[in-house]
């Protein structure tokens, strides 16, 4: 058996184990209607949104990290995410509830993810250029969302503050039927990149020499990740650094480059659970959301790349 298919199964049956932990979370559930119903509808969905937001992040995250040729580059990196969450911000100060979540992140993760290379493409959109637009972007937009946070009345500040921390316990079986469908659709279209992103990992030259348009591939992953991060985070809020790290973990798992994409998408998926199972816990008589945890665990991890890349260098 090949590393690539043992990994992705291991990956595969620990999915499975962090799900039936979760599922059993505070206690397992009554045999009467009550306790159908919690498993049902509240439990059920709750794993299979984390699950299926992880995947979304872990392709996003390596999409970009593979055509950037950078392990730090992924989209709450170089601002899609902070475009959709500052969108989300915008659309909550100003009606006073989640009603235009969807359309606001997508909104604000495309045209932030326009922004970013419209302006990287002036110069030929170079994969260092953009990530350093991209940066400053983000950075941008981080501050303009705790301008948003800062004015906005106090209902309104503390519903966006909420958002943003990125949590499963809203979940439903609406959000479990859209995520399910962009992450196939995704999925798809990303493996229709799979030929072009193994080319663009082993330099731009390899990929003209294949017959390939780099620009043009760059353009189409980037403009998939920014569509992928932005449904995640209008379905669950922001989660921090899973879609850094899902790529350069299944690297290391299957000890190869090249995109990793099935790998990718179910490290996604088990980080964004292991979070949740976390978020599960009480904390001196409370809980904290998922966002939280991803936070923690990804800061620490995003010093450990960049000081690994730089020793690579």
């Amino acid at each position: 058996m090949s590393r690539a298919r043992t990994v992705t199964m291991a990956l595969a049956l620990g999915g499975l184990l962090l799900a039936a932990l979760l599922l059993l979370a505070g206690g397992a559930p009554g045999r009467d209607a009550t306790g159908a119903a919690i498993l049902l509808h509240i439990r059920l969905p709750r794993v299979l949104l984390a699950a299926l937001v992880g995947a979304m992040l872990g392709l996003s995250g390596t999409l970009l990290q593979t055509v950037l040729r950078n392990p730090l580059a992924t989209p709450d990196v170089v601002g899609f995410g902070g475009g959709a969450a500052a969108a989300v911000a915008a659309s909550i100060a100003v009606t006073g509830g989640l009603g235009l979540v969807l359309p606001a992140a997508l909104a604000g993760g495309l045209a932030s993810a326009a922004l970013i290379l419209g302006l990287a493409a002036r110069g030929g959109m170079p994969p260092q250029a953009l990530v350093m637009i991209g940066v400053a972007v983000n950075l941008t937009l981080l501050a303009l969302t705790d301008v948003l946070l800062s004015l906005a009345p106090g209902l309104q500040a503390g519903e966006t503050a909420r958002f943003l921390t990125g949590s499963f316990a809203s979940a439903h079986w609406g959000a479990v039927a859209m995520a399910a469908l962009v992450v196939m659709a995704g999925g798809a279209l990303a493996g229709g990149l799979s030929f072009g992103l193994a080319r663009m990992d082993m330099g731009d030259d390899m990929a003209r020499a294949q017959g390939l348009a780099p620009g043009g591939l760059r353009l189409g992953a980037a403009g998939l990740a920014a569509v992928l991060v932005s449904f995640a985070v209008a379905l669950t809020g922001p989660l921090p650094f899973v879609a850094l790290l899902a790529g350069p973990l299944a690297r290391a798992l299957l000890r190869q480059g090249g995109p990793v994409l099935p790998q990718a998408a179910l490290l996604g998926a088990l980080l964004a659970l292991a979070a949740d199972l976390a978020a599960r816990a009480t904390v001196f008589g409370g809980s904290l959301p998922a966002g939280l945890y991803t936070a923690l665990v990804g800061g620490p991890a995003m010093l450990v790349l960049i000081l690994t890349t730089r020793e690579r260098g």
